[in-house]
């Protein structure tokens, strides 16, 4: 009975230990070598953000991209990334293990080095010829040809072109021209290595309307900047398309974020002081910076509460409605306003332009 017993414990003891052994393993993925042939054989088996914790000797795999692939455009001086365009040429690079030769396809297509797929050349570089999705991928082998790594593959997108920016020239007012004035408005564009300076063409539009451009009279031009005068007062829009000089179609438009007014006399800023709100019983400053074609203007300002119908003209120091480029208000009941700078040339019944700021009268001290 005795000798019964203690065989019974001890099969007992034997059946724990090997279970515990069996979840060890289990844990730990199994035996060392084999989590790492699975890992080579198939990269997407290990966990997602993981490589390999051993990859045998003369086993290749692709670990990750580098260099344009890794951030998938191009990056300019201030950080930021803009899409590669047609004409970039981009450099294939990837890191590997246990890797002697390599083989690059793009959508499929094999890049030949040397007139063979398989290379000991590292990278391969690759002109962007169209728009939409490039699908890279890279296999690598050691130096036994059989072993060969799962392919690895990312995909970037390509546009046509790109427009870096449509901005008026630095000198420009940022909305306000007099009549008969020139207005200038610039185009940046992505240049990819292969472009020469024929490469895009650019057409430009006031109020909708294509321009000839001034410097060679033509509709499409390799301009990159554009010089308008204004013929008469109103309100202005630009707008400039983009293609390349292969193509017959627009294939990028870009609109100037502002709209410029054009008048015989303008306001170039409106200022308050306080700016925004002051308490009861501040006086607030208005000042204006007035420009006009023959350099004589009169300027009034007006104050209303946001829920009146009509403006409240504040007299200058002589008591006329209209004159100096600049007045003091002084509240007489808290509330939410609009203030109103108008400027006209002497003698016209209307006003040539006007500028309004939304101005809060408060209590007391915020």
């Amino acid at each position: 009975m005795f000798t019964r017993n203690l065989w019974a414990w001890g099969l007992s003891v034997a059946i724990v230990a090997g279970a515990i052994i069996m979840a060890l393993r289990a844990e730990r993925g199994g035996p060392a070598g084999l989590r790492a042939r699975n890992f080579a054989a198939d990269p997407q088996a290990a966990p997602a953000g993981r490589k390999p914790d051993v990859v045998p000797q003369n086993v290749p795999v692709v670990t990750g991209f580098v260099g344009d692939l890794a951030v998938g455009g191009n990056k300019r001086n201030d950080g930021t990334k803009i899409p590669f365009v047609i004409g970039d040429i981009l450099t294939l690079e990837a890191e590997a293990l246990n890797a002697i030769e390599y083989r690059w396809t793009v959508n499929g297509e094999a890049l030949n080095e040397k007139g063979q797929e398989w290379s000991v050349r590292k990278d391969r570089e690759y002109e962007v010829a169209t728009a939409g999705e490039l699908r890279v991928s890279v296999q690598v082998r050691g130096s036994d040809p059989a072993l060969v790594s799962q392919p690895k593959q990312v995909t970037i997108r390509t546009e046509p072109l790109f427009v870096e920016s449509f901005e008026k020239n630095i000198v420009e007012e940022d909305d306000r021209c007099l009549t008969g004035e020139d207005y200038t408005v610039e185009v940046t564009l992505a240049e990819p290595m292969t472009a020469g300076p024929d490469f895009y063409l650019l057409r430009y539009s006031v109020n909708d309307v294509p321009v000839q451009h001034p410097d060679d009279g033509k509709e499409w031009t390799t301009e990159r900047d554009f010089t308008y005068t204004f013929p008469a007062p109103g309100q202005y829009s630009f707008k400039v398309e983009v293609r390349r000089a292969t193509e017959k179609h627009t294939e990028r438009t870009q609109v100037l974020a502002e709209t410029i007014v054009v008048a015989d006399a303008v306001l170039l800023t409106f200022d308050v002081f306080p700016s925004k709100y002051a308490p009861l019983g501040t006086t607030v400053q208005f000042d204006v910076f007035p420009a006009s074609i023959f350099g004589k203007s009169e300027c009034r300002f007006g104050v209303k509460n946001v829920n009146a119908a009509d403006f409240e003209w504040i007299p200058d120091e002589d008591g006329s409605v209209w004159g100096a480029a600049e007045r003091s208000w002084l509240p007489r009941e808290p509330g939410n306003y609009i203030l109103r700078a108008e400027i006209r040339e002497p003698g016209k019944a209307r006003a040539d332009d006007y500028r309004e700021i939304l101005y809060t009268v408060t209590t007391g001290d915020f």
